[in-house]
């Protein structure tokens, strides 16, 4: 028990587990849905870009928090706007706003003469939360979970029957859009803790888990929300303890992909062409 709670006698730590905590529900009910409409590359474009709007920001002397989310919704427009063009598919828009984004992001950011680590924004520093950071995330994760509950009949439909859901009056390209803008709130959220480009991992690494022995949507949700909580405080522990020290960033995202080797391995039998079953 005291290799537990020994770490979070330091208010440093109390602040990490916090913040790893709030990562750990938000990012999970919002990848689940990214995971069900196999959105998992837009993700990943969506954190490498929004680097863009941190640089800019930075060297502005603006909140980076501000800019992160300012270029998740800059490529949230462009991506809908943009994927009328037939001759190109989505991932290649993706690809290429993703890329640009985070190229634009590295070129600002290693131009400052300022002594910023670039590493910093990438792999987080999850050791030097604030509790006004924590309080933005806080407000932005509880936005987030309200809008997915506001938004859970359109979003099931939309991604069950998406030829249903236009019938219904389901408007499917702006719960597409508001999905979009939710992936960006993740990245913001995730910004100063595991980092940009390691928020993929919360994002659909517990999702992904909880798809692999869940039949329901509930279900997928509820347990992706305990595994990202789990695997993010375990994370954080385990990097405490280890010789040294460990990032915890990378050492969270290690603990999330081992466990989902584990479950991948555990439900093969489930996962038989007739054991299968769509989720409901």
């Amino acid at each position: 028990m005291r290799l537990l709670t020994e770490p979070f006698q330091l208010e440093f730590m109390r602040r990490a587990l916090l913040a790893t905590i709030i990562v750990g529900i938000v990012a999970p009910v919002v990848g689940t849905w990214v995971v069900l409409r196999r959105m998992a590359n837009l993700g990943d474009a969506m954190a490498h870009g929004t680097l863009a709007g941190v640089g800019v920001a930075y060297a502005a002397g603006f909140n980076v928090v501000l800019g992160a989310l300012g270029a998740g919704v800059v490529m949230a427009v462009l991506l809908l706007a943009l994927s009328a063009n037939r001759r190109l598919g989505s991932e290649a828009l993706i690809a290429v706003l993703g890329t640009a984004g985070f190229a634009a992001g590295v070129l600002i950011i290693s131009r400052l003469d300022s002594g910023v680590e670039l590493s910093h924004f990438l792999f987080g520093q999850l050791l030097t939360v604030g509790w006004g950071d924590l309080a933005v995330n806080a407000a932005l994760g509880a936005g987030a979970i309200v809008v997915i509950a506001v938004l859970f009949h359109e979003l099931r439909m939309a991604t069950f029957d998406h030829v249903h859901a236009e019938q219904s009056g389901v408007h499917v390209e702006l719960v597409h859009g508001v999905l979009i803008a939710l992936l960006a709130v993740v990245v913001v959220i995730s910004l100063r803790t595991v980092g940009t480009i390691l928020s993929v991992t919360m994002l659909v690494t517990p999702p992904a888990t909880a798809r692999l022995f869940t039949r329901t949507l509930r279900a997928m949700t509820g347990w992706a929300v305990a595994l990202g909580v789990a695997e993010g405080v375990a994370g954080l522990i385990l990097s405490y303890h280890l010789s040294g020290g460990a990032a915890p960033a990378a050492t969270i995202a290690l603990v999330a992909a081992g466990v989902f080797a584990v479950a991948f391995v555990l439900t093969l039998p489930r996962r038989q062409p007739h054991h299968h079953r769509p989720l409901a």
